[in-house]
Formats: C-alpha cells, sequence, structure tokens
C-alpha cells in the first residue's frame, strides 16, 4: 500500500514536471509571436479599449455621463426661488363675474381671480397634501411636461409631489430640455420615483384607474397624468367634496388623465371587475380635461390635456385663455411677457467695440468702424482692449475725435473660471459686461451698419435679434454680434449671472445657448428685432425676418432684392470674411452687392465720390 503510495506520488510530481516544461515552450513561442507582431497587436488592443470606453459611455453609470456630458449642466440664470411658486394669503373676498368680464384686457383681475381658487387650505380637507404626476413618455421632459408638475404645486399646495418615471428623461446634446432639472432646483417637496405601475400608462381605461389607486393608495390625494395642466378653478370645491374623483379627455378619447381619493378611501383597491361597483358605492364624481383649444375660464374648466409638446416662446405673446394660464403657471401672471418700450430714449447712441490682442487693424475692420462713425452717426465709438490697434489704418481711424479707446486687460477668468481655450469666450463676456454698465450698441468687428438706428430700437432695455442656424431643440439662437441696450439693463445682469456657470471647454453653451436660455426665464427683459442684422456665413446671407431664414441655401442679398440699407440696421459676416475687404482696391474693383455696400460706407465717409 505504501508502495503504490509512493508510486502515486512520483507519477504526479512527473507530470507536474511535464506540464511546466509543456507551458514553459508555449509561453516562449507566444511571446515570439507577440513580438513579432506587436504593431498589430497594439492597433487592435487600442481599437478595442476604445470600443469599450463608447460602450462604457453610452450604458455606464449616469453619475459617470454626469462629469463628461456637459448637457446635464443647468443653465445660468437661477433664481432662489420664483416668487410665485408660492401662493400668498387672501387679502380680499373680491371675485368677479367671467361672463361680464373680459379678463384678456384685464389681466391684473384675471390673475386675482387665479389666486383665489388655488387650494389655500388642502389641510383642512380630507385629502392628504400628495401628488403623484405619471410621466409616460419617453424622450425629453418638456415645457408640456414642465407646466403639469408646476400647475400641481402652485393649484394643489402638495406637501409631497412625487415625479414617476418609466425612465430618465433623455438630454439633448444642446441643452436645450433643462425643465426637469429647473424643477428639481425650485421645487422642494418634487421626489423622482421610478413606476412602478405600468398599467398607468399601458393599461385599458380600467387597469389605469386600478393603477392610479394603486399609486394612491390607503394615503390618497391626487394621481394625474404628465400631460394634464390643472387650473384653479371653482370646480375645485366640488372636487375636495367628493370621495373620490375621475377626469378623463374631453375629445371624446376618454383615455385616463386624473384620480383623487380621500385618505383611507383606497384602503381595499378594487380588481377589474368590481372597479364599477366600487365606483357607485363612493361619491365619485367625474368630469373632463379639455384640449389647449378648448380649454376657457368661462367653462370653468379644471384642467387641460396637451397633446402635442409646446415651447414657452408661443405662449408669450398669444391670446387664447390656455395662453393666459401657461403664462400664470410659468411666470406668476397672465399678461403677455413682451418688451415694453419706455416713453423716452434711454439707450445711448454710442459704439461699443472689443479690441483684444496685439495686431494691425485691417480694412474690414476700419471700414466696419467707419460705418458706426459716417452711416451709424454715433455720437462715440469705444475700442476697449488690452493693446492699441497697430498700422495706418488706425492712424487714420484715431484721427476721428469720436474715437476713444479704453485700455482694458484681457480677463483671464469668469467668476473664477479661467478663460483658456476659446479667447471668443473673453469678448461675450466682455460686451455684456460693457454695455450693462455704460449702454449703448455694441458691434463685432465683421459687422457694417447700414443706416441709423431707429428711434423705436432706443426705446427698448436690451434688444437682440435671432440667428439662421438650426440648433438641436433650441426654438432659436441669438447673434449677438449686434447688441442694443440702455445701462444696468435686466436682461444683461441675468445674462452675466449666467456665466457663474461658465464652461470654458464648451465654445456654444455660454455664447448661444444660455443666452437663448435666459430670454425663456425672463422674455420681458428682451426686445427681438429680427431686422437688427443681416446674416452671412459661407457667402450666404440670411435675413432673418423671411420666412425660410433657416434654410441653408437661402441667399436673400443676392438671389432676392433686399432694400438693405433700409430694411435692416446692419450686416454681419461672421464666416469667411469677404475677399471685396481684403483692402481698398479690391473693394473698388469689385462689382458684387458686398462690393456695393462696401463703397457705401466710403460714400458715406467722403473717402470715395
Amino acid at each position: 500500500m505504501a508502495m503504490r503510495c509512493l508510486w502515486n506520488c512520483k507519477c504526479l510530481l512527473l507530470t507536474m514536471i511535464l506540464c511546466v516544461l509543456t507551458c514553459k515552450r508555449k509561453l516562449s513561442r507566444l511571446w515570439k509571436n507577440v513580438v513579432l507582431y506587436r504593431y498589430g497587436l497594439g492597433i487592435c488592443l487600442s481599437v478595442l479599449l476604445l470600443i469599450l470606453n463608447i460602450l462604457t459611455y453610452k450604458y455606464g453609470c449616469q453619475g459617470l455621463r454626469n462629469h463628461i456630458n456637459p448637457v446635464q449642466l443647468t443653465h445660468g440664470y437661477a433664481p432662489v426661488f420664483p416668487h410665485h411658486y408660492f401662493h400668498k394669503p387672501l387679502l380680499s373676498n373680491e371675485t368677479y363675474d367671467l361672463k361680464r368680464s373680459y379678463f384678456k384686457k384685464e389681466t391684473d383681475k384675471l390673475d386675482i381671480y387665479l389666486h383665489s381658487y388655488v387650494v389655500q387650505d388642502i389641510l383642512t380637507t380630507e385629502f392628504a397634501p400628495v401628488v403623484h404626476v405619471i410621466w409616460c413618455d419617453v424622450g425629453p421632459f418638456t415645457f408640456a411636461h414642465f407646466l403639469t408638475v408646476l400647475s400641481t404645486f402652485k393649484v394643489l399646495s402638495p406637501s409631497v409631489l412625487n415625479l414617476h418615471i418609466i425612465k430618465e428623461p433623455d438630454l439633448d446634446p444642446d441643452g436645450y430640455f433643462q425643465f426637469l432639472p429647473d424643477l428639481e432646483r425650485d421645487l422642494p417637496p418634487l421626489v423622482k420615483k421610478i413606476l412602478i405601475h405600468p398599467d398607468a400608462c399601458f393599461g385599458n381605461k380600467e387597469e389605469k384607474t386600478i393603477a392610479y389607486m394603486n399609486i394612491l393608495g390607503a394615503t390618497g390625494g391626487f394621481a394625474i397624468n404628465g400631460r394634464t395642466v390643472i387650473a384653479p378653478s371653482p370646480a375645485l370645491k366640488i372636487i375636495l367634496g367628493h370621495e373620490i374623483n375621475i377626469a378623463t379627455q374631453g375629445d371624446g378619447n376618454a383615455d385616463l388623465l386624473f384620480v383623487a381619493a380621500h385618505t383611507n378611501v383606497l384602503e381595499n383597491i378594487p380588481n377589474e371587475e368590481s372597479l364599477t361597483t366600487f365606483l357607485q358605492s363612493h361619491a365619485t364624481e367625474y368630469f373632463k380635461c379639455e384640449s389647449v383649444r378648448l380649454f376657457s375660464f368661462v367653462s370653468q374648466n379644471l384642467c387641460s390635456f396637451v397633446h402635442e409638446d409646446i415651447l414657452p416662446v408661443i405662449i408669450f405673446n398669444g391670446t387664447s385663455d390656455f395662453d393666459h394660464l401657461a403664462r400664470w403657471i410659468a411666470y406668476g401672471s397672465s399678461k403677455k411677457l413682451i418688451s415694453m418700450p419706455a416713453d423716452r430714449v434711454i439707450v445711448p447712441n454710442i459704439v461699443h467695440y472689443v479690441w483684444l490682442g496685439q495686431r494691425e487693424l485691417d480694412f474690414f475692420s476700419y471700414l466696419s468702424l467707419l460705418s458706426s462713425l459716417h452711416v451709424l452717426q454715433a455720437d462715440s465709438v469705444y475700442i476697449h482692449g488690452d493693446y492699441k490697434p497697430l498700422g495706418e489704418l488706425w492712424e487714420q481711424a484715431r484721427r476721428d475725435p469720436r474715437v476713444k479707446f479704453i485700455n482694458r486687460d484681457f480677463p483671464a477668468s469668469v467668476y473664477g473660471e479661467p478663460i483658456k481655450l476659446y479667447k471668443s469666450h473673453a469678448s461675450d463676456y466682455l460686451r455684456a459686461d460693457i454695455l450693462l454698465r455704460y449702454g449703448g450698441i455694441y458691434a463685432d468687428w465683421d459687422v457694417i451698419f447700414l443706416q441709423e438706428i431707429p428711434l423705436s430700437v432706443r426705446l427698448h432695455s436690451t434688444t437682440a435679434n435671432v440667428d439662421w442656424p438650426e440648433t438641436g431643440a433650441f426654438p432659436d439662437v441669438f447673434n449677438l454680434g449686434v447688441l442694443v441696450s440702455a445701462p444696468g439693463a435686466p436682461y444683461l445682469r441675468h445674462f452675466l449671472e449666467s456665466y457663474r456657470w461658465y464652461l470654458d471647454k464648451h465654445w456654444s453653451y455660454n455664447a448661444i445657448h444660455i443666452p437663448y436660455k435666459v430670454y425663456e426665464k425672463k422674455p420681458q427683459s428682451l426686445n427681438i428685432n429680427r431686422h437688427l442684422q443681416i446674416l452671412c456665413a459661407q457667402n450666404v446671407c440670411h435675413a432673418p425676418w423671411l420666412h425660410d431664414y433657416k434654410q441653408e441655401t437661402a441667399d436673400h442679398l443676392n438671389r432676392q432684392k433686399l432694400n438693405w440699407n433700409k430694411d435692416a440696421l446692419a450686416i454681419h459676416w461672421t464666416y469667411p470674411d469677404p475677399d471685396e475687404f481684403k483692402s481698398k482696391d479690391s473693394l473698388i474693383k469689385s462689382k458684387t452687392i458686398t462690393g456695393e455696400i462696401g463703397k457705401f460706407v466710403l460714400k458715406r465717409a467722403n473717402l470715395i465720390s
């Protein structure tokens, strides 16, 4: 027995030695192949690593994407608390007869009416102060969803506001859809949850009703579809008096939108067979939610279902009852959200340029300066920069006593964030800072003025115009190559505040996207004038007041007759600079419309006849 055990051990040891020798030979051969094909293997491993990084980014944890993707960042202007989100005590018992008062002309009275019918005393009712908003959509969280959540908060005054989602809303690459981050920042009771009762979105009417009831549970409260906007209405008193309330669409679809129940009424949730009997045994009230088009204050509609996505800009100047309601929900007042002119001129007739770096004044820039002096007829032209321009053309320009150079160091940082990658960000920041202090007209160096500034423009605190390129989900973006403002203008204050969220590595975020988001937050602070600039890029010029201005090939200057020296204040060549403006000689020899514009400036400056 002992001999057999010793023999087995020797065999095992011999086998192990043979395995080691075999592995050594195999590894040696493998290493020779690695050395021989090291370049090919290196490329393959690099490609594999790239694929793994892409997969990790696309399907990895949300926290990783938050650090990589700039659209996760919220936009600039962030009030501590929008004052209108929280209702104030009623100071008057005055009411208005909707049938006799035309509220579209008396928005102050409409605001009083709406405020008087929010639920001021939810704690004294049989309803728990709990709201559940059920978001059934996929894609981005839009302005329609924003109105739904905010309307429940303002009208029903919940202490808990649950947002049930199937999955996280999508974020667009340009960061337009910031409506949910806004709500998460501004609404203390808002809690986001994953929907655990999918029938609330995908079931039939009975299945949805039971799912809504399960969401409410014995606590009770209000469960509302994510596209249903709640309105202050006398009908709220009826709801508060019934144990169960059910609302469906009013367009014949009859889809479930709203279930409200007293506390403890839903301790035992019925099934689909017993649902009808259960509802009949309680004081159940049924009502309809009208579409956006049919919603009416006079009819005392309690809610409106938003079928299609809407944008804030659509409601700014809208006249429908829903437009008034949406403005009251989102902005605190039902009045139109447009810039109103002052009763006197508030914008000084002075022009500001920004000149950063040490270089010669080229002919195009010189032509822009001449247009400010002799076409716009500016009282003064201030050039703010860290170095004076060089060259003969600068020496000629500075002979005009209206031209003044203001020494301004290059801004190394904005609110502590260094400006490194894009030097144009310094100009973006400086134009707002300069106009906020002194007022006037800011112009890029590739802008040519075509006429004097209209008096109507000088009556608004800030005026800008839209740009032509399509920019993702943004309805529009602004081109601030020409910006007109009074000193101390509110829009510029909000715009500079947005630089607390400055992104140095993202060229368009602060320069293009943020100005529009600030406008959405404070629409009354900005006058949109589409005749401020004709915008040219790649030798194609777009007139923003024409319907096809966003078409890439719509060359309105060369293919459509424009009265360019009367239709627009200025023309702006963003890229590239026109060949006609390389020198005075090339301009004189040119026979294009661009050349005509340049010669027009030289004639006004008495430099050619």
